[in-house]
């Protein structure tokens, strides 16, 4: 199901679902550890981890809208806390935006706890991303102990 990707450029229509900016996600796509979330021989998802130290970011996990709501996010936080683990990892971090309220909602939901705001963070953005109506102005930070 999660298959460490060897062309990166073909997931990113996938990465782009979490982060709506492409030159944003141009600048950091080769970064890490990208995932393609795979059912058969289908790319459904991404999931791309970053380490720094003794913390293990989720730089960018989405998946295409006919595979959500089944458990699959879920399980890729599941196999980001194992996979950091093995990198020698103490945290496990994400952020979203603000505007993000689903996502925000499912961070905690699966374990995470809020740890601060990036106020401004999309205010940089190239392009103004808009969530359901609202403008995303900060990022909300989120991390569990592993």
């Amino acid at each position: 199901m999660f298959e460490l990707a060897e062309d990166r450029e073909r997931l990113l229509p996938l990465l782009l679902l979490a982060d709506e900016d492409e030159t944003v996600v141009c600048s950091y796509i080769d970064e890490g550890e990208l995932f393609a979330i795979r059912d058969g021989d289908q790319d459904i998802g991404v999931l791309l981890l970053t380490a720094e130290g003794n913390v293990v970011e989720i730089k960018n996990l989405a998946l295409d809208e006919e595979h959500q709501g089944k458990g699959l996010g879920r399980e890729a936080v599941e196999f980001a806390k194992r996979r950091a683990r093995e990198l020698g990892a103490e945290r496990l971090v994400v952020g979203t935006a603000d505007a993000a309220r689903d996502t925000v909602a499912f961070h905690e939901h699966v374990g995470f706890r809020r740890t601060g705001i990036r106020a401004g963070f999309f205010d940089a953005y190239p392009t103004e991303i808009w969530i359901d109506g609202v403008k995303a102005r900060d990022m909300v930070m989120f991390e569990m102990e592993l």
